[in-house]
Formats: structure tokens, sequence, C-alpha cells
């Protein structure tokens, strides 16, 4: 995938020159594409494995059922993974017709169908371990939207008026990778069920943070409803959420004795 149309000349400095700065057209060198544009989503998201995986189990809050939207995420996750390997096979079946290409060929396409399974196994171990919505996986597959967008891009300057198509099998896969990771960033945007057993909300007005998923958290958006009525209409108390549990002073007076107590110990040693 992220890989048409490059040669064994795709690296060499005066055509990079030419294609990002001496042309009406500036697009990023084929090399720059295949390698940094299509492995930085992928760095991170194993970058980010071990200790993500370390925190769910320790945080685990139940399992969730398996549902429609986490069905879409499994399936749109393996066809990812085909289709990233099925680029890695053709390269090999031209290998064998007599047709070579760079490393970054065999490099890139293993490197993202690796990636992808590791997504697809995340997406099921998060539902075990009860995670309604995923800040991790949302900035993985936003990574790869916003990376892919340049060879998305370079493929359309390409290929406009030219009557026939170059490697149309990986012209197509790519174009098919670009859709299945477009759609699991708006199927990420959604939230899971609750977990199996969790506590039932008895709160007649209960603040929407506790249950808002990572999207709505970092730009706020729970907090939207409230802005609008409070621009329209003086707020009154019954217009105010109701005091997080963790916030409450049942959880946060015990956490503070227990700060002061270990302020209390240091000023002693120190007397």
């Amino acid at each position: 995938m992220l890989m048409w149309g490059l040669t064994s000349h795709s690296c060499v400095p005066l055509q990079v020159a030419n294609e990002t700065f001496h042309t009406d057209r500036p697009d990023l060198s084929e090399c720059f594409q295949l390698s940094v544009l299509a492995w930085l989503p992928c760095i991170f998201l194993w970058a980010a494995f071990p200790v993500y995986a370390y925190y769910l189990k320790k945080s685990s809050r139940g399992y969730i059922m398996m549902s429609i939207l986490n069905r879409f995420k499994t399936v749109f996750g393996l066809f990812l993974w085909i289709v990233c390997w099925s680029d890695l096979f053709y390269t090999f079946h031209e290998l064998r017709m007599g047709h070579t290409h760079p490393p970054i060929y065999f490099i890139t396409p293993l490197v993202l169908g690796m990636t992808m399974l590791l997504a697809t196994f995340l997406i099921q171990y998060e539902r075990l371990q009860g995670v309604q919505s995923s800040g991790v996986l949302f900035i993985f597959w936003f990574l790869s939207v916003l990376c892919a967008i340049v060879p998305f891009r370079s493929k359309i300057l390409k290929t406009s008026g030219q009557d026939d198509i170059p490697d149309k099998l990986r012209f197509t896969t790519f174009y098919f990778y670009f859709g299945l990771i477009f759609c699991e960033l708006i199927l990420c945007c959604f939230n899971e069920k609750p977990p199996l057993f969790s506590n039932v909300v008895t709160d007649p007005n209960p603040c929407p943070e506790t249950t808002a998923g990572f999207l709505s958290t970092v730009t706020f958006w729970w907090f939207t409803r409230l802005a609008i009525k409070g621009y329209k209409m003086p707020l009154e108390a019954k217009d105010l959420w109701s005091l997080n549990q963790r916030d409450s002073s049942e959880k946060m007076v015990p956490k503070l004795l227990k700060e002061w107590e270990k302020e209390q110990d240091k000023a002693r040693r120190y007397e």
C-alpha cells in the first residue's frame, strides 16, 4: 500500500527536488510517502501498545458484549490486514515473474499488515476490558488518515489526464485502504455500550462527562448543550448537572487526609 509508481530512481535528490519545488504541482517524494508517512501511525501504535496494554489490564471495568459497532470495527480491521498483505503477496508474485522492486515494496505492506492486525486485536481487547471509547486507537486512525491524504492526492494528480492507470492493482488496494481507515476513524468516534454488570446510573441529572467519549472529552463537546442553554437563558440550579462521583467529598476527603498525613510525617522528621 502507499507504493504506486515507485521506481528505482525515485529517491534521487534531483528528482525529489523537481517533484517538490520545481513544478507547478508540488508533491512529496515517493520515498517520503512510502517510509515516513506510511510508518508514522505504525510507530505510534507499537510504541503505545506496551504501556496501554498494561493500563488496560490494571484498570479492567468488565467486558462489553459484542455489538454491531464492534463487529464493523473488527471486520474493517481484518479487511485492512488482507489489503496490506495482498500488496505484499503481489510483490512476491511480480518478483517471481522477473519484475524487481525496491525493498520498500516488501517492508511497507509487511509493517502495515502487522500493525492492522495489532489494531484489530486492540479493538477486541478493549471490549473485554470494558473500554467504551479508545483514545489510543482514535489517534492511530486519525494519523493514518492524515498521512494517507498526501498519497491520495498524489495518485489523483498522476492519473489525471491519463487514459490508462499504471499498476491498477496497487492503485485499487490503496483506495480500499484509504476508505477502510476513514471508516475506522468515523466508527471510533462512537461509544460502545457500558460493560455488563456495571453500576446502574440512578441520578436524574448525571454529568455527561462521565459517559463522554475520547473525542467529546478532548473537545469539551459534552459541555456544549449547557453552554448553549446558558447563552439563551439564565441558568438555574435545576439546569446544573450533579457532581461526578469521583469529585464528591466522599471520594476526595479520604485522599486529602491521606496526603495531609504524609505531609505531617515529613514535617515531624524535620523537627
